[in-house]
């Protein structure tokens, strides 16, 4: 008895002690155990390769055996619904945003897994901490983040001896210039994530907001909002192509890789994949700060957590592959430094992490004076945020705005869908 862990003893002592005893192997390690992991499409996809070999690793340490899907991010929700709906499915879920608040009463408390590695790694990062710790209770285990950054072509900036764009205005000038290179500014106006995470720090950095503090009272019909929406009208027709309407979270990335584009607003994913393909736009792309207005300097943040269904047959298991992935220093750090700079460490103590020291390029990664917030700031965290995101009413609203409805009439249609969501 002595030479059996607590958990080994809890774990086998319905199975009976005679098993371990005759084969030095707890029936539950004896007997193939399988989990189940659903997760993104990581836009590093060096990253995904590094998690399936971890995944090798911990099946051979553990005897687990574990089964990792990937999907597309606008996929998930829809995923995430049909799970809780059937109660089936995967034991553990990635999950972005405020995605842990939208499913709080089906999701185990991590708090003991989040504590451990607190301890280890100092605190979650504020977005972190926002998004994946609902009403005190943990209820995802915060695994990296990424934050967005302007990424523009340095060549044709020193070509036409434009300035690198500090306001979003500066933008406008600069990308009037890029268009007639036939170098358009490629910025998202469609149902994806991209164009939420553009038109929440332009939004942010006008003054204005979807839902107030309170997180009841809805803001986006206003003075500043319309300032947005005439900003991004001018922008559409002067700087941009009307394909913006169509595109994908994936789009951006790919016209600036392949030599059109000449400036997004991304995450640095775009550079890494053009490295890894070795493609000729490499050399060219850089990075600098997002561009603020008179209220400041504003920026996505991107958290993204684990978290485990409660109807999982597998909860243990699953927390132990969060924990071997997470918890242990060498195996989070090689993680990490495969994303190369797109996936960040995500807690306190990793904030100095060697791999923003990779590549000069990533300086931009560490911007002083940029304020970072997830979606929906400032409203509080809530699962009504989540609906919001769902429904991709701010990406909507603007392009109304931008093919032909009118201001007001496009700002009327966001505040009616917006007060459903909150009074639903």
């Amino acid at each position: 008895m002595s030479s059996l862990t607590r958990r080994q003893f809890t774990t086998t002592a319905g199975v009976g002690l005679a098993g371990v005893l005759a084969t030095g192997i707890p029936p539950a390690r004896g007997q193939q155990r399988e989990i189940s992991y659903l997760c993104w499409n990581n836009f590093a996809p060096a990253s995904d390769k590094k998690l399936a070999e971890i995944g090798q690793r911990f099946t051979k340490d553990t005897g687990i055996k574990i089964k990792i899907d990937h999907i597309n991010a606008e996929q998930q929700p829809a995923k995430y619904a049909s799970e809780v709906q059937t109660q089936a499915g995967h034991d553990l879920v990635e999950m972005r945003m405020h995605f842990p608040w939208l499913y709080e009463p089906q999701l185990v408390d991590v708090s003991d897994i989040v504590a451990d590695l607190e301890k280890k790694y100092g605190k979650a990062v504020s977005s972190a901490q926002e998004t994946a710790k609902v009403k005190g209770i943990w209820r995802a285990v915060p695994q990296y983040h990424a934050m967005f950054v302007a990424t523009y072509r340095e060549d044709l900036f020193k070509k036409a001896g434009l300035k690198i764009p500090d306001t979003w205005e500066d933008l406008y000038v600069a990308g009037k210039e890029l268009k007639k290179m036939g170098h358009p500014v490629g910025i998202p106006i469609n149902q994806n994530l991209d164009s939420i995470s553009t038109a929440g720090p332009i939004l942010w950095s006008l003054g204005g907001m979807e839902v107030d503090k309170d997180g009841k009272t809805v803001r986006i019909n206003s003075p500043q909002a319309a300032e947005m929406i005439e900003w991004y009208r001018k922008m559409f027709r002067d700087c941009m192509e009307p394909e913006v309407l169509s595109w994908d979270n994936a789009s951006n990335n790919q016209s600036i890789q392949q030599g059109k584009a000449g400036w997004i607003h991304n995450p640095v994913s775009a550079y890494i994949v053009a490295k890894q393909m070795k493609l000729p736009t490499a050399d060219t792309i850089n990075h600098h700060r997002t561009p603020g207005g008179p209220n400041g300097r504003h920026e996505t943040d991107a958290p993204r957590h684990i978290g485990i269904w409660k109807f999982s047959r597998n909860v243990e298991p699953s927390k132990e592959f969060v924990r071997y992935l997470l918890g242990r220093p060498e195996t989070y750090n090689e993680y990490i430094m495969s994303g190369d700079a797109f996936n960040l460490p995500v807690y306190e103590k990793l904030q100095d992490h060697p791999v923003f020291k990779t590549d000069s390029k990533y300086a931009a990664l560490k911007s002083e004076g940029v304020q970072y917030h997830a979606y929906g700031w400032p409203a509080p965290p809530s699962d009504k945020v989540q609906l919001i995101t769902n429904s991709f009413i701010l990406p909507i609203m603007l392009a109304k705005a931008v093919t032909g409805t009118s201001t007001k009439d496009a700002m009327a249609w966001a505040e009616g869908e917006m007060k459903k969501i909150i009074a639903g």
